[in-house]
């Protein structure tokens, strides 16, 4: 099986479950959605896990509002570039890009299963971080 590309810039007309997968992690990672739990947490799957570029693990219980209790929604915007997307089957698709939040710089990938139409969830992130 090939996975299907998709980068940012494009429409992603050819693919629409990479856009709307593509659309989900953007919302994600806006400063609105993760200073409102309750958005965050429609957006993360209950069997999310994520190893952060802290190196520590997260898990789904606690982690929209830990997030939100650490977002200042007029703080300055995670920034993120090269985000591209790759379809690995029916309703799941992998994310791979570069954030800079802050001083910090990571190589982030993230996989999103669709749960219904248009819905998407992440179940599983890894932010490694980098000087490039």
């Amino acid at each position: 099986m090939t996975a299907k590309e998709f980068h940012d810039g494009a429409d992603g007309s050819d693919d629409p479950q990479v856009a709307e997968a593509v659309a989900a992690e953007q919302e994600s990672l806006s400063l609105e959605c993760r200073a409102d739990p309750a958005r965050l947490r429609r957006l993360l799957a209950p069997d999310f896990h994520e190893f952060g570029a802290s190196g520590g693990e997260i898990e789904f219980e606690g982690t929209a509002e830990l997030i939100a209790a650490s977002t200042d929604p007029n703080g300055e915007p995670i920034r993120f570039h090269d985000m591209r997307g790759y379809r690995l089957g029916d309703g799941l698709v992998m994310i791979k890009y570069t954030s800079d939040n802050g001083e910090r710089r990571s190589n982030r990938t993230s996989l999103w299963r669709r749960v219904a139409p248009g819905h998407w969830q992440m179940f599983h992130h890894q932010g490694t971080p980098t000087q490039q």
